[in-house]
């Protein structure tokens, strides 16, 4: 069994590292143990079957659908049915990013 240790580096400011430095202090453990710690009992989601790259897929779908109604406007020949495609397109962006963060991906845009 290796006994290799593996090093990592965690970038915060100086009031997440304050917060850091307290939450340890109120438990009495380093706070290299209290990041392990919370590892253990608040594991990192790396992937949800495929939830994220969908997710993606669709914003770039209907970005690109909005930037066409956009041009439309903005070369002169914009309709009101351009604006209701548009429209719908923020709607179904707005509801599958609350579909998303119900899944557990609570910085989802």
């Amino acid at each position: 069994m290796s006994k290799q240790t593996h090093r990592t580096c965690v970038r915060m400011s100086a009031k997440e590292y304050s917060r850091l430095m307290e939450r340890s202090k109120e438990v009495g453990l380093s706070a290299n143990a209290w990041l392990m710690a919370q590892l253990i009992g608040n594991r990192p989601i790396i992937s949800r079957d495929g939830v994220i790259p969908d997710f993606l897929r669709l914003l770039n779908q209907k970005g690109r659908e909005i930037n066409t109604v956009a041009r439309a406007f903005n070369s002169g020949y914009g309709t009101a049915e351009g604006l209701r495609q548009a429209l719908d397109c923020l709607k179904d962006i707005a509801q599958t990013a609350y579909e998303v963060r119900k899944e557990g991906f609570t910085h989802a845009p």
